[in-house]
Order: structure tokens, then sequence, then C-alpha cells
């Protein structure tokens, strides 16, 4: 834990000008994907942030809730990086660590490469994963039968690991001795044509300390009618798209209202995590992220 507070108040991210320089140019076209190089293996941001929840139980108030995002375990993002990131979340002792989602892209070795890097996490209480469009396949707007059954073996190969997975679901952490527990609903990816709110809802009982997990906050506020306090996503690798002039050109219809950080909707709260992976990164608000939530008893 002590090493991991010094990386916080010195963290050890790049001054390489030259990889600046390419990833800046890549920016303004929208093709920051195709540099596979992170700027450096240690440029992460840890992101604190407290979560007050009604209704949550006295035995979780203090807990700390890591939520990580993106992975996007594949040929192009390695395992060396990612590991080291798996370790230093151990440092934090977490009750929970939650994965929004787009956990692994290319063939299927990758699925088990990242369910057993996820199992190298330790937590108190348990790891829960969600997926993402790219769980189904890299041209995620056109998911196939073989997607589908892509999805299914990951999710498979998590179980396996004793790992969490919900698909339009829910979890409860084990109810304290009052019957009061702090519920996690876990919805399926929308692009896949996979969400289900209604089925994921239907068990959430009234004054019930609710978490929704979901890959894309563009769904935000067509959740509301659901009983949720926090929602937590990914997806957007805290970018709006493509910065410059031909980037824009390229994305002339495509807007994202929520990019990165905590924002508060109507009342309630949406954090966007703004992943692990290092693709689609330039600018300093676009640093991989892990997020770090204290809960708290409150409104």
């Amino acid at each position: 834990m002590r090493s991991l507070v010094k990386y916080i108040q010195n963290p050890r991210w790049p001054r390489q000008q030259w990889r600046r320089a390419v990833w800046q140019v890549m920016a303004n076209i929208g093709l920051t994907g195709l540099h596979a190089l992170p700027l450096r293996k240690q440029w992460v941001e840890f992101a604190l942030c407290p979560m007050p929840i009604q209704h949550l139980p006295p035995a979780l108030d203090g807990m700390t809730l890591v939520q990580i995002s993106d992975l996007h375990y594949s040929p192009l993002v390695w395992g060396k990086y990612l590991d080291q990131y798996i370790q230093w979340i151990n440092e934090l002792s977490p009750g929970i660590v939650v994965v929004t989602g787009d956990l692994f892209m290319g063939g299927r070795r990758y699925a088990d490469k990242v369910a057993a890097l996820l199992a190298d996490l330790q937590t108190t209480y348990g790891v829960l994963c969600i997926l993402g469009n790219h769980d189904y396949g890299i041209d995620a707007n056109t998911v196939t039968s073989r997607g589908v059954r892509r999805a299914d073996y990951l999710v498979d190969t998590l179980r396996a690991h004793g790992l969490i997975v919900l698909r339009n679901s829910l979890w409860r952490v084990p109810a304290d001795p009052a019957g009061r527990s702090l519920t996690f609903v876990g919805l399926d990816d929308d692009w896949a044509g996979e969400m289900s709110p209604d089925q994921a809802f239907a068990d959430v009982k009234a004054r019930e300390a609710v978490i929704c997990l979901v890959h894309n906050p563009a769904h935000c506020l067509k959740l509301m009618e659901y009983p949720w306090q926090w929602m937590l996503c990914g997806h957007t690798h805290g970018r709006q798209l493509a910065s410059g002039v031909i980037g824009r050109r390229l994305y002339p219809k495509r807007y994202r209202q929520f990019t990165h950080g905590l924002y508060t909707v109507n009342g309630r709260h949406l954090y966007v995590n703004r992943g692990l992976s290092y693709g689609q990164r330039a600018r300093n608000w676009c640093r991989p992220e892990i997020t770090v939530f204290q809960l708290a008893r409150g409104g």
C-alpha cells in the first residue's frame, strides 16, 4: 500500500517527446488505435472517489471498491503491462473489484489469459465482470453467431476461474444480520443486442442499495426509470472522438455526452472510467485509469 500511495503522489509517467508527438498526430486524424505502444508502462492514474450510498449496510461503510475497464487484452495490449496493475490493486485490499467490459480482443486464448489475469485479484467478496462490445468481436456493430459464441466462451472461462459474470442479472454482497445488502446489477452489451434492463432489475427490492454496471455510458439517461444510485461505465477511453479537422470529418454525426470522470445526472451518480488499455490516448485526461471508490453511508 505504501508503494501505491507513493506512486499516486509521484506518478512515473512519461516525458518521451517523440512518442507524444506521434500520439498527437494520430489523435488529430482519429487513428490513435493504430499506435500500439503505451507512452510508458507506468502511465496510469489512480482516481480516488467517495461513494455515498443510501441504505448501505453498516458493515460495508468505508469499504474499498475498485473499478477497471477496457483491458483489451490482445496481441497489442500485453500481459506484463496489465499484470502490474493487478498487483497494485491488490495492495489496496479491495472489498470488491468490478470490470466494466471489453476484457479482450483477438483469439480465444486471450479470453483464457484475461481470465487467469483477473483471477489473481485478491478481494474480500469477489470480482464482478460485465461484457462490452469488443467481447463479442472486433466489428461489434455486426454481431454474428460466432461473436455470441466468443462471448459465451469468455463467460465460461471467467466463471471457471472463480469470477462473477453478470449478464442482465444481479449479485448481492452477503446480507448482514438485519437482511441488508449491497446489490450490483450488471447489464449485457447493447451493441450486441443483448441488453435487457427489465430482466436485470426484475428482482431489485425497494430501499435497496444498487450499483449498476453497464459498459457504455450513453445508456445512462434511458436507464433512469430503473432504481440505481450509482452507474459505473467504461467504453469511451476518456475521449469525445477524433479532435482534429480530419477526424471530425470522419465522424461527423457521433457525439458522446459522457466521456470521463464523475457526473451527477438527475440526482444520481455516473462514473465513466477511461480504461486500462493504451489505445485511443493522447492527452492528459485520456491517461489509463484505475478508479478507487470508498463506500460511505449517506445520500
